[in-house]
């Protein structure tokens, strides 16, 4: 049975308070420690630097933060141009119903719950959820293990907290991708339950990684996402896939926009290989092997997890998910300089 993502409910009155709360924690606070002079902070050291507080410090230090950058975020009105907008934001969708669900079975009432987004609204709530997983990194760089700041703390798990509920409403948002692909993929192995529960780890991935700067709908990326993730999953899908599609359309996603084309499967894969060709020697060996391996750019190869990957070289397996996307980053710039052509998506993957 699927288990939507949704937040923890005695905090669900919360959600239209999450942009002031951010725009308040945005204004730097120093805790009591950090206004005690040195001597009176000295004579009271053992108590404010406990152990357990160490390794409270020790945790968030060490906690990866992952975010998609935007220039917006340097921008001197930055707090102004962003968490204002999510401010009002929250405040509006926080009562949003949908109604959309009607005619549907109660079980699948909560994928349903949250309305659409539109895009303006998509915008801000990527930017708000980015934005202040950014501030928080920045802040956990300012942590001193030694004599650890209470109120820091306390700041960047806020920020990171109400990046994940605006992460969670996304998600919310954007379950009905997995709902109409699952239909589709149904079979006597894999329920309709089945094929939702797992087409929302792929859903969740995307809106993790999703660049908003780049002016795509967050469901046209989504949608290709899940199904790449199902098309593999399943005995259904992995059939459709072996018929109309390589793992060479895998890379090109991560190289240009996704809109819909009739153009014809055959020479839409020559198209792309000729462009990755052009493409892939601006990458060292490591980076050219890794992506080679886990999108199965030949013929005879099958795209291969990160983890089998990071085995064989010795490394671990987020090093290696951090390299596939950072390749694919500068293959997209290397294509954007040169001008380089690239062949839409069909619409049948």
């Amino acid at each position: 049975m699927y288990s939507a993502v949704t937040d923890n409910p005695s905090d669900s009155d919360s959600f239209s308070e999450l942009g002031a709360r951010a725009l308040v924690a945005n204004q730097a606070k120093p805790c009591q420690c950090e206004l005690l002079s040195v001597k009176k902070a000295a004579r009271i050291k053992k108590y404010c630097v406990t152990r357990e507080l160490q390794k409270r410090a020790e945790k968030i230090h060490s906690t990866e933060i992952e975010y998609v950058f935007s220039d917006d975020f340097d921008q001197e009105d930055a707090c102004e141009q962003i968490l204002q907008p999510l401010h009002k934001l929250c405040l509006e969708l926080n009562s949003g119903t949908d109604a959309e669900s009607e005619g549907m079975p109660v079980q699948y009432a909560p994928l349903y719950s949250v309305p659409l987004l539109e895009k303006e609204q998509e915008v801000i709530l990527f930017k708000g959820m980015n934005y202040l997983k950014y501030r928080a990194a920045l802040l956990r760089d300012k942590i001193d293990l030694k004599s650890p700041c209470v109120g820091l703390l306390d700041r960047i798990e806020q920020k990171l907290k109400d990046a994940h509920r605006l992460r969670n409403y996304i998600i919310q948002a954007n379950l009905r991708l997995v709902v109409s692909i699952a239909k589709g993929l149904t079979d006597r192995a894999n329920t309709f339950e089945d094929i939702v529960s797992d087409g929302q780890m792929p859903l969740i991935r995307a809106v993790e990684i999703f660049d908003i700067d780049r002016g795509n709908r967050f469901s046209t990326y989504g949608t290709w996402a899940i199904r790449n993730f199902l098309f593999r999953a399943t005995k259904k899908g992995r059939k459709y896939r072996k018929t109309f599609v390589s793992g060479v359309e895998s890379a090109a996603v991560g190289l240009s926009d996704f809109r819909s084309t009739p153009r014809s499967h055959e020479s839409y894969h020559r198209s792309i290989q000729d462009v990755l060709k052009q493409v892939l020697h601006t990458l060292d060996e490591r980076e050219q092997l890794i992506l080679k391996r886990r999108f199965g750019l030949y013929h005879s190869d099958d795209p291969e997890k990160f983890r089998e990957i990071a085995t064989d070289l010795g490394i671990s397996t987020e090093r290696v998910r951090q390299l596939t996307i950072r390749s694919l980053q500068r293959m997209r710039d290397v294509i954007e300089e040169q001008n380089l052509e690239i062949p839409e998506i069909p619409e049948i993957i």
